[in-house]
């Protein structure tokens, strides 16, 4: 097996480059938003006899709700086109096993919970979310219409919240690495209190990096399933996630949650179900996880 990792850079591409010892790019190698240098970057690999039989997409411009909100139209504009300019390519040069970084943002915001995979496309995502999730959905049905087609085993991974060292930092970040920030600057400059956006009671399921790394790889190379969540499959309050990081750092001061800042969805419960019939297990309890992310942003962000 020969893996590629379209976008090698970040939270997953890192880690899965490190599990798999994988070759692949990222923008300052390979501008995947065009056509022609995407397709130049796979006749290089089979003229190097280098071509994968695993592709990874992953190369995406990603960030929490601060730049759903702020930057929506040009998301979508270039996810799609990144999105699509990977696929025709794996599809040119015959590639079997594609996966496609999917997200929970997909599901509908109202719908029974916890959501199942099969709930996708049973109703509208939360508005706030829609820059993000709509390109995954369509790029979901595509690995789906090429499998039909073709054959393929064409995966899509419905990635719930990630976290981990190499994360994203500051406003455009995912939660965890928002309030890594916050809680990393807190110690360093001695804030007395740290502003957590919203009640604090929204719900989300957090997976380890690590964790991530092993499920998406198992949905990879499955045969059964083209469509697998990521999760934990446990929820985790605002509060709980912010009350847990102050206790590992012994952070003295107060948190002071904030109800005029967005908070996105209320809660999120993914069932992993399908993952766990495929073998899965985590291996990294969620105050293990937060310790270690924690240690790399203290001295990263």
């Amino acid at each position: 097996m020969k893996y590629y990792i379209a976008g090698n850079r970040g939270l997953v591409g890192t880690h899965y480059s490190s599990v798999t010892n994988a070759i692949g790019g990222n923008t300052s190698t390979v501008d995947y938003s065009d056509a022609s240098a995407t397709y130049k970057e796979f006749e290089r690999l089979k003229k190097e006899n280098e071509l994968p039989t695993h592709v990874i997409v992953n190369a995406a411009t990603i960030g929490g709700l601060q730049e759903d909100l702020d930057f929506s139209y040009e998301l979508m504009i270039k996810n799609l086109t990144i999105q699509n300019n990977i696929f025709n390519v794996c599809s040119d040069f015959g590639i079997d096993r594609v996966l496609l970084q999917g997200s929970t943002c997909s599901y509908p915001a109202e719908g029974s919970q916890p959501y199942n995979e099969y709930q996708l496309m049973e109703g509208e995502p939360h508005k706030t979310y829609l820059p993000t999730a709509m390109p995954k959905l369509m790029g979901m049905y595509q690995c789906r219409a090429k499998n039909e087609k073709a054959g393929t085993h064409w995966r899509t991974a419905i990635n719930s919240n990630m976290f981990g060292p190499n994360d994203r930092t500051g406003e455009h970040a995912h939660v965890i690495g928002a309030l890594m920030q916050k809680f990393v600057t807190a110690v360093k400059e001695d804030w007395t209190k740290i502003e957590i956006w919203g009640s604090g009671n929204q719900s989300r399921d957090l997976i380890y990096i690590k964790d991530a790394i092993s499920a998406m790889d198992i949905i990879l190379n499955n045969d059964k399933y083209d469509t697998v969540n990521v999760a934990s499959g446990e929820e985790t309050s605002i509060r709980t996630l912010a009350e847990t990081l102050k206790e590992i750092i012994g952070f003295t001061g107060r948190l002071w949650y904030n109800t005029d800042r967005p908070e996105g969805i209320k809660n999120r419960a993914i069932n992993n179900s399908r993952l766990k019939e495929l073998g899965w297990s985590p291996k990294y309890t969620l105050e293990e996880a937060l310790t270690e992310t924690y240690g790399w942003y203290y001295d990263n962000a």
